[in-house]
């Protein structure tokens, strides 16, 4: 079974040159890099230069900016065994996460693991694979895919799911192997115990990048009060609660992430007193909070991207400022503060001039603790810094 959906090739011609780039490792080669042809979504291409030698090999896609991703350089035809060795190689890499308390890990990371475009999370048993964008759904056999992980050696897989993005009315489907209920599929992450709904939820079902991020939290929480903005299902709220916070309150503005993040608490057996769950919007919550004077020991503040694409950085900055200095202003005087955030489109320099300029606005003087970011199962390229996308960073916070 071939791990390509499409036979055909398609040759590409670089009207800028981008070789050193590619050769370095770069796998992204941009429209205005590439002449223009007419071609199918997920076609099988050969990038050459002006000469007609052959850069590279990859995946064409048309109609979007990213045009070309590297397969291979040079002139070397990427097969089959290259997807398997590629797999092996990131199963390999990344299997020793894998033990009694931990049941979850990213498998493969699309371009860094060399697989441009696919995402594969394991959830105890279970594969959720991903696709990203309409030309590597086409290039790619999901199917093929499927296969190889449920027989792999190493990891073992009773079910391969493959989720689409959420604004399609078909969500998914199961492509090899069986699961009773993949809206309830249960999971250990560093000993506690998780619930998630595969189907429905965000990304894969949950996020993993930040899980050595929560583990950490469980460290500093003990006999501490602990706001979570942007909570979703609880994840670093439970990790507090397990660490021995006197009382974690999550903020979400989803019905059933608060719902989630209930039932993630009570699953791991932690006082139902010690958690408040809030749903409403972080920014209103953290408003009336303001007003009414609370003040935590530590405020985790991680909301969505506010930036999903070049052209809403600034707008992005302006909404981060705001509601970092407006959560900065829930913390008790030498309390701590974490400020994160997954906008690839936004770079730690800037973040941290974003986090600086919140101190500033709160008025409150900040020291720099720890700045963390992506867990080493979500690999990039070195000549592509875009991929290192998680921003973790955690202060003490003085209001002189």
């Amino acid at each position: 079974m071939s791990y390509f959906s499409k036979e055909k090739t398609i040759r590409l011609k670089l009207i800028r040159d981008v070789t050193k780039h590619i050769k370095r490792g770069n796998p992204w080669v941009f429209a205005d890099a590439i002449e223009k042809v007419k071609g199918e979504d997920g076609t099988y291409a050969i990038l050459t230069n002006h000469k007609k030698e052959v850069i590279a090999h990859g995946i064409f896609a048309n109609n979007i900016n990213l045009t070309f991703r590297v397969l291979s350089i040079g002139d070397k035809k990427f097969g089959p065994r290259d997807v398997e060795h590629r797999i092996d190689n990131a199963i390999k890499n990344k299997i020793h996460l894998l033990n009694e308390t931990n049941q979850c890990f990213r498998v493969l990371n699309g371009e860094g693991d060399d697989l441009p475009g696919i995402v594969a999370d394991y959830y105890q048993g279970v594969l959720v694979l991903k696709l990203d964008g309409e030309a590597c759904e086409a290039f790619w056999n999901k199917d093929a895919i499927a296969e190889y992980f449920y027989n792999h050696s190493l990891l073992k897989v009773s079910c391969v799911y493959f989720k689409r993005k959420n604004k399609y009315e078909d969500k998914g489907e199961i492509l090899k192997g069986s699961h009773p209920d993949l809206t309830t599929v249960q999971f250990l992450e560093h000993g506690a115990l998780f619930e998630t709904n595969i189907i429905d939820a965000a990304k894969t079902g949950f996020f993993l990048d930040q899980r050595e991020n929560r583990r950490f939290i469980q460290d500093i929480a003990k006999n501490k009060t602990l706001l979570n903005l942007f909570g979703y299902t609880g994840g670093f709220s439970i990790f507090a609660g397990l660490g021995g916070a006197s009382l974690v309150s999550t903020v979400d503005i989803a019905p059933h992430a608060i719902l989630a993040s209930q039932k993630n608490w009570e699953l791991n057996k932690l006082k139902p007193s010690l958690h408040e769950a809030v749903c409403e919007d972080a920014f209103t919550w953290v408003k009336t909070a303001i007003d009414q004077k609370r003040l935590f020991d530590i405020v985790i503040t991680d909301p969505p991207s506010f930036a999903p694409n070049q052209k809403a950085v600034e707008n992005a900055k302006e909404a981060y400022t705001k509601i970092f200095a407006d959560s900065i202003k829930l913390v008790k005087d030498e309390g701590h503060f974490i400020a994160s955030s997954c906008s690839g489109h936004i770079g730690l320099e800037p973040f941290m001039e974003i986090v600086s300029e919140a101190l500033s606005r709160a008025r409150r003087r900040g020291k720099v603790l720890l700045v963390k970011g992506q867990p080493e199962d979500h690999p990039y390229p070195l000549a592509l810094p875009e991929m290192r996308y998680l921003k973790f960073v955690y202060l003490q916070v003085f209001k002189d």
